[in-house]
């Protein structure tokens, strides 16, 4: 902690201990105490407030790398600096109105863009039992232990749950489709 090290803390650990030791603490001792008291609480919040400020600095990170993806996303990477800032103040001075039906046309293209992802009846057994993360994985997409099967069925990119079975070692199989009656 800034400002409070071994030193001042091996000597605030004496002095308490000499004040709860019966005796009353001679008076520079006990001025001594309290400085010592403030100084660590203030390292503490200094630290806090460090922690803090990376805290802040992810949620920002995190944000831009999202708004910077959904640039990407739209084809704006060959825009060059001064486009996109020009684009930008373009769209922040646009009334609600524009906002809800340029929004309208965003989940538009989304349904498109999931549209043509397609969704296929899945089995993903493993030879062990994977990590956490994998299994926590799976289940975020949806998918269920079958206990009859000894593996996991739900639905899914084939890739995409390939890439995330490969982590634990597993294998992804097609489920074949229910007859319709």
């Amino acid at each position: 902690m800034a400002g409070f090290d071994e030193a001042a803390l091996r000597r605030l650990e004496e002095l308490v201990a000499k004040s709860k030791g019966g005796s009353k603490l001679p008076a520079p001792e006990a001025l001594e105490l309290k400085e010592l008291k403030l100084l660590r609480q203030t390292a503490e919040i200094a630290k806090s407030r460090a922690s803090i400020a990376v805290a802040k600095r992810k949620i920002e990170d995190r944000e831009k790398y999202r708004v910077g993806g959904l640039a990407v996303a739209a084809g704006l990477s060959r825009w060059n600096d001064d486009e996109l800032k020009g684009g930008f103040a373009m769209l922040a001075a646009l009334a609600d109105t524009a906002r809800a039906e340029l929004g309208a046309k965003g989940k538009q293209a989304r349904a498109a863009e999931a549209a043509k992802t397609v969704l296929v009846p899945l089995r993903v057994s493993f030879g062990e039992a994977p990590d956490e993360a994998v299994l926590t994985a799976l289940k975020k997409r949806g998918f269920k232990w079958n206990a009859a099967a000894k593996a996991w069925d739900g639905t899914g990119e084939p890739a995409d749950i390939q890439s995330e079975a490969e982590l634990g070692g597993g294998l992804v199989e097609p489920l074949p489709l229910a007859p319709r009656e």
